[in-house]
């Protein structure tokens, strides 16, 4: 997920900005966005017109911002003053996350009011693979997983993360606030935790997030065997698709996930005041 608000130097290449591919309709691309919505909940939340409003106390763009509800979202000046004044209300910047559900004009609209793009990115996706349900760890390795969040698994993730401590709080809300069936997985190597994941499912689909390997364990494949792991998970619960975000500048991440069976759906970025 999304932790920090960093200018971006360029648009998103990978897939151009607020266009779904060809065989995404604003159907799949709305129950793709309301399924990343229940996965990462705000413990406050807002509907004004067209959008979806979230607070929870600064802790990731994706549960602090204004999400479009549905295709053609519109955003008038009058509508925007509203929405500014309910996040001026938490004590938090005004953040819009921009869809392909967000109406024609409302980028123009945001950019002339002096918000400027910052992380564009991407949502990937990947039918079930017939092989996915017989994954085992390789050697050395053993995986835990939890249907509810530990304290082992919040405590080792927040600190592998860097979290400062003021949003451990918000973080530990967010994920208690989850109301579907969840698999908080921890990877162990030599009995200490190496790499964290959370998958979430819903209408036969499963969402990846959270997936992190510690600092100091980085580059000896944890992070695919993490996210097999996850896949198996999600076959095993029967869904037909997994799905994930991230950012289009990290093409590490992007080159493991395409390996994995991944491809572009859309992209999306966020607008946060200068």
């Amino acid at each position: 997920m999304e932790t920090a608000a960093s200018p971006a130097s360029h648009p998103c290449t990978a897939l151009p900005l607020h266009s779904p591919l060809p065989h995404q309709g604003a159907a799949s691309v709305q129950q793709l966005e309301q399924r990343g919505l229940n996965a990462w909940p705000a413990p406050r939340s807002a509907v004004v017109g067209d959008w979806l409003l979230r607070s929870a106390a600064g802790h990731t763009k994706r549960a602090n911002s204004a999400n479009a509800l549905q295709p053609g979202a519109a955003l008038t000046a009058q509508l925007l003053r509203q929405i500014e004044d309910f996040y001026a209300q938490q004590q938090l910047p005004c953040i819009f996350r921009l869809s392909p559900l967000a109406g024609g004009g409302v980028d123009e609209l945001l950019h002339a009011e002096g918000y400027r793009i910052v992380d564009p990115s991407i949502v990937m996706q990947r039918a079930a693979q017939a092989d996915d349900a017989q994954w085992q760890p390789a050697a050395g390795l053993t995986l835990e997983l939890d249907a509810q969040l530990g304290q082992r698994w919040l405590e080792g993730h927040c600190a592998a993360s860097a979290h400062p401590p003021h949003l451990q709080h918000a973080h530990r809300m967010i994920l208690q606030s989850i109301g579907m069936r969840c698999a908080y997985a921890s990877l162990l190597q030599a009995g200490e935790v190496r790499a964290w994941g959370l998958a979430v499912f819903e209408r036969d689909a499963a969402g990846l997030y959270e997936v992190l390997v510690h600092p100091a364990h980085r580059g000896q494949g944890l992070g695919r065997q993490m996210l097999q792991a996850l896949l198996r998970w999600a076959a095993r619960q029967g869904a037909t698709h997994t799905d994930l975000q991230v950012r289009d500048g990290n093409r590490a991440a992007q080159r493991l996930y395409a390996s994995l069976g991944f491809a572009p759906a859309y992209g999306y970025h966020y607008r946060v005041k200068s």
